[in-house]
């Protein structure tokens, strides 16, 4: 049986579909949806958070109602890539508010950023005197949001356990395999030696 340290079992995927679009669900209500006792599932969602499988609980907000209107994806190339280039710009993501995302990518550019602003100029006050400052910084690309057409913030755990059963499958498959193999050797070499000492009992005679 797998450890619940390696694998989610189906209630706490369930828990977690739950939580993903209903953060401030009561517990009771939880429990009810899950098929479990509160107790159950509230031990249940604490282990799931021990485990960082939880990281944290937060609000979503309308970035257009509260005057973020103003979204862009903005890919940076660094001019240097030594330590204390990369260490900057890492700084620099880190304490920037209108930084919401970043990525360290494989490819021609080295980030992409998703920067919310207020307007066009407060988008390019931005990159006039804060990106483009940043020292290490060789060549920026704005993309920007014209429309929405998906935003998810829920993980897709549909088939998250049978891809794990099927891995689990895979590797007792192959350990099976293994010993098929080990003991095949181990015949192989019973019969060769049988043999070795057949010829010698014939050879002797």
């Amino acid at each position: 049986m797998a450890n619940s340290n390696d694998t989610l079992q189906s209630a706490d995927r369930r828990i977690l579909e739950i939580l993903q679009t209903q953060g401030r669900i009561p517990n009771v209500q939880l429990a009810g949806a899950v098929g479990l006792s509160p107790s159950a599932v509230l031990e249940r969602v604490r282990k799931l958070e021990e485990r960082g499988i939880i990281e944290r609980y937060v609000t979503l907000l309308d970035s257009r109602k509260i005057g973020l209107g103003t979204i862009a994806f903005v890919g940076v190339t660094l001019h240097h890539h030594q330590t204390d280039a990369i260490e900057n710009f890492h700084r620099f993501v880190t304490e920037c508010d209108k930084v919401l995302e970043c990525y360290h990518l494989a490819g021609a550019e080295d980030y992409i950023l998703k920067v919310y602003a207020r307007d066009i100029d407060d988008y390019e006050h931005f990159l006039l005197s804060s990106l483009t400052k940043t020292r290490g910084v060789d060549r920026v690309t704005t993309m920007f949001v014209l429309s929405t057409l998906k935003r998810e913030t829920a993980m897709p755990l549909d088939g998250v356990e049978a891809e794990r059963r099927a891995a689990r499958g895979r590797g007792v498959r192959r350990a099976a395999k293994d010993h098929r193999l080990i003991r095949g050797k181990g015949k192989a070499k019973g019969r060769q030696a049988c043999n070795g000492r057949t010829r010698a009992g014939r050879a002797g005679r």
